[in-house]
């Protein structure tokens, strides 16, 4: 058996839906259940964890040393001359690109 939950965005009440057949639907008074907020916000924020944590055990956590090591290297990298003329040169063509038309705001397209 499965569950649809959702919030009615006017209340913020937490329902679950449970689609049941005709024969499974005469044991039940409501396949419409009003969930509590906390008890439904709680869960959410299990399930989030949960993820967090099995994505954590295939992906490390870098520690904060880390991550400032790498922020460095992308400093030291678009610092250099050379990447600022070549990042001036792409962002002319974008300009130029968008007021020909060629590139419209909000969207892209795969070729």
């Amino acid at each position: 058996m499965s569950a649809i939950f959702t919030i009615d965005e006017k209340t913020g009440h937490a329902y679950v839906r449970i689609p049941l057949s005709s024969e499974e639907a005469n044991t039940f008074h409501a396949s419409r259940i009003k969930l509590d907020k906390a008890a439904a916000g709680a869960e959410a924020d299990f399930i989030v964890q949960a993820y967090i944590r099995a994505y954590h055990a295939v992906v490390p956590m870098r520690t904060i040393e880390e991550e400032e090591a790498e922020e460095r290297e992308w400093d030291a990298i678009v610092s250099q001359p050379h990447v600022q003329q070549a990042l001036r040169r792409m962002a002319a063509e974008v300009r130029r690109q968008i007021a020909s038309g060629e590139i419209e705001e909000g969207g892209f397209v795969i070729e």
